[in-house]
């Protein structure tokens, strides 16, 4: 394994897991007192806020000055953002930091993802990418809830601790790096696909024309179909959104916190394997979305009565859909316009719907949400695209 798939690697488990700490203890989180669904699902999408809002943004720059070093950015702010979780009780600093570690997120994965789709082993790269960030996705609900009688924040000092690592990866890969003409990093290692058409105009890096930029933005969104692969991960991670932020708050009283904590584990677990089956597979992206689209909405329905088999559907068809969705989007583009275009629509999904969703648990109560949420999913089922 190259030095740049471990840093990439080892980030992406580390960053994914410390944001996942949170769940299993979000009303402890909030404080005793300010435990409202509204105020628990506020911290948990503080975070994916943050992300949406940077997302496009960051995938821009990457594009201009390199992907390696707006990964370096994002591994910077997620152990920033750490740091002060572990540190502080302060519902204004709990907020504040969620919402930098969403930053962080925002200026790494479209970088990532971009690198990535520029490999030649890139379908194959993006299914063990996927496997890691499910597996630390796993492993920080898991821990939070079973250490959370130890001492309520251990696996967030944990996952801290191993960003820190991620950071020390970054110091020794960043030295002697150059950037191309392309705004890319050069890869020692041969492993990329790009080629640069004959006559194709480098980009302008003298001077930043938002108008520019705008125009790119809009024509990717629209350019093959772009805007329903945008539409599906939207609903699709909003969805299971609304389930994750208030499982917590809704299976108080039958589920302890390990109890929970392995629960929710269980859908990074299959979304791990449907990872790596995905991105071995040769069936065609449309139908590895679908059936993904599929196995989450019926986790949904099963979450009110069957939680382990329900979270583990959930995380088998998230894990084969977003890597469908990936591979289809990259047919598209592989800039970081592209996709940094994309992961807003996976944290417009989990930032926006969550919020949106908890309005009305109170007149409707969890059950009817849940099945609504569900329901709205197979919708995306009859969208056609290519």
């Amino acid at each position: 394994m190259n030095s740049k798939k471990l840093l990439l690697y080892s980030s992406v488990f580390a960053i994914q897991g410390l944001s996942n700490t949170v769940i299993p203890i979000l009303p402890e989180l909030a404080g005793e007192g300010s435990t409202s669904p509204a105020v628990s699902s506020l911290l948990y999408s503080g975070y994916f806020i943050g992300a949406l809002l940077t997302l496009l943004p960051f995938g821009i720059l990457a594009d201009r000055i390199g992907n390696l070093k707006v990964v370096s950015l994002g591994i910077t702010l997620t152990l920033i953002s750490g740091i002060f979780i572990s540190i502080s009780d302060n519902l204004w600093v709990l907020g504040t930091s969620r919402f930098v570690e969403g930053l962080g997120c925002g200026a790494f994965f479209p970088a990532a993802y971009s690198m990535i789709a520029d490999w030649k082993d890139s379908h194959q790269s993006l299914g063990e990418f996927n496997f890691l960030l499910n597996a630390g996705l796993a492993a920080g609900v898991f821990f939070s809830g079973m250490l959370a009688e130890l001492e309520i924040k251990t696996a967030i000092n944990i996952f801290t601790l191993l960003a820190f690592l991620s950071f020390i990866f970054l110091l020794r890969e960043t030295r002697g790096q150059t950037p191309d003409n392309s705004g890319r990093k050069k890869d020692e290692y041969g492993t990329s696909k790009r080629v640069k058409p004959p006559g194709e105009p480098h980009e302008n890096r003298t001077g930043f024309k938002p108008g520019m930029y705008l125009e790119k933005t809009r024509e990717t969104f629209f350019e093959n179909g772009f805007w329903k692969l945008w539409g599906i991960s939207v609903v699709l991670y909003g969805a299971t959104g609304v389930l994750n932020s208030n499982y917590a708050d809704y299976s108080a009283g039958f589920l302890t916190k390990p109890e929970l904590g392995f629960a929710i584990s269980a859908s990074y677990l299959a979304a791990m394997l449907s990872s790596l089956a995905a991105g071995r597979t040769k069936a065609k992206n449309k139908s590895i979305i679908r059936a993904g689209i599929v196995l989450a909405a019926a986790g949904i329905l099963f979450s009110l009565k069957v939680p382990l088999l329900a979270f583990f559907l959930i995380g088998a068809g998230g894990g084969a859909a977003v890597l469908g969705l990936v591979a289809a989007v990259s047919r598209v583009s592989s800039s970081g316009i592209a996709m940094g275009l994309f992961n807003t629509g996976i944290y417009a999904g989990l930032g926006l719907i969550p919020v949106f969703g908890s309005l009305f648990i109170g007149p409707l109560g969890y059950e009817s949400v849940f099945l609504g949420s569900g329901l709205v999913l197979l919708t995306m089922l009859f969208v056609k695209f290519e």
